[in-house]
């Protein structure tokens, strides 16, 4: 009796030792199996790519990202400008050439994007091609006449417009630009066929605004910003704001909703990154940005350049831009420029 005790005490003995054994080798592999560390990112400089020439918002509003994410990671930014080809050379060597590992991102913006897979069946660059990380910025649209234009107000415009379709001419940089779409968007809220009206292409957004100055076209449909020197100069009287809220650099100008013009047309910027990059990095680039749009040196630059701030994270952005694909689509369908 007293042999089997000993037996026992010494195979508990045994077990107890084991499971402490394996207890230790659990706890030491544990984090490192279940609870990997990301690789520190980043180390080293990045490229943030835009679409288009120097000077334009896109570009201007990139580079105000760029001094504040650097001075935030202590890391180089250089803004690489690829413009060409409605924006696609700029995307093509930023999404498809660029490696998905957050050393090359985008400078993304609604014509780059939403309006090239809305207006084309099919796309060069498709929205899976790319992460669309965060939106930051924002534009209205806005309608302007010449200062010495016989229209009063969008009232007497409007009202003329539906007499008139065909004596209508407004500038147009394609036929599916944001320009187009808010003339499109206007002729469908008023009840106009579109494809009545008179678009003229031009090869920028300052040369269309300068048309309409001069009298050489009827409508400008611009951003604000666009519009703000030559109105500010006296050049240019602004009849409505294209969007919900009124504008701060017109805040005297009424939005078409206060006029009864259901309408809602806004040029936004943001951050993507080529399909596949890791979502520690994707994360880390959109609360960045959420930090960054708070920031009152950030606020004072778009203040400066005349852009509104307007935040959207990753799930929020993506959500939006697929929502406007589904109605622009329709949009450009119906007005027969959908190629």
């Amino acid at each position: 009796m007293k042999k089997m005790n000993k037996k026992m005490t010494w195979l508990i003995g045994i077990l107890i030792l084991t499971l402490a054994l394996a207890g230790c080798s659990s706890s030491a592999q544990g984090p490192s199996e279940t609870a990997k560390e990301d690789p520190p990112y980043p180390t080293r400089q990045i490229e943030l790519v835009v679409p288009a020439g120097p000077g334009g918002l896109t570009d201007l509003t990139a580079r105000a990202v760029a001094d504040y994410v650097s001075k935030k990671w202590n890391q180089p930014i250089l803004v690489v400008n690829k413009p060409g080809a409605g924006n696609v050379t700029g995307l093509q060597y930023g999404l498809m050439q660029g490696k998905p590992d957050g050393y090359t991102v985008v400078a993304d913006n609604i014509a780059a994007s939403v309006l090239m897979v809305a207006g084309m069946k099919n796309p060069p660059i498709k929205l899976e091609d790319r992460i669309f990380v965060s939106k930051f910025v924002e534009n209205p649209m806005c309608f302007s006449v010449a200062a010495d234009s016989q229209f009063k107000d969008m009232k007497e415009f409007v009202e003329w417009t539906k007499q008139n379709p065909e004596k209508l001419t407004h500038t147009s940089l394609s036929a599916t630009s944001m320009n187009a779409l808010t003339a499109a968007e206007l002729c469908k809220a008023i009840g106009v066929d579109y494809k009545q009206t008179q678009p003229i292409l031009v090869t920028s957004g300052s040369e269309g605004i300068t048309m309409i100055a001069g009298g050489h076209a009827i409508l400008g449909d611009q951003s604000v910003q666009e519009t703000y020197p030559l109105a500010a100069g006296g050049k240019l009287k602004v009849l409505a704001i294209a969007a919900k809220e009124r504008s701060p650099l017109f805040p005297d100008v009424p939005t078409c909703q206060e006029l009864g013009i259901d309408i809602d047309v806004t040029w936004y910027g943001g951050i993507s990154a080529p399909k596949g990059t890791p979502d520690y990095i994707v994360k880390k680039w959109d609360e960045t940005i959420a930090e960054m749009v708070k920031d009152q040196d950030f606020i004072n630059k778009m203040n400066e350049l005349h852009a509104n701030i307007s935040y959207l994270n990753t799930a929020d952005y993506n959500a939006s831009i697929k929502e406007q694909v589904e109605r622009y689509t329709q949009l450009f369908d119906s007005i027969g420029v959908r190629q």
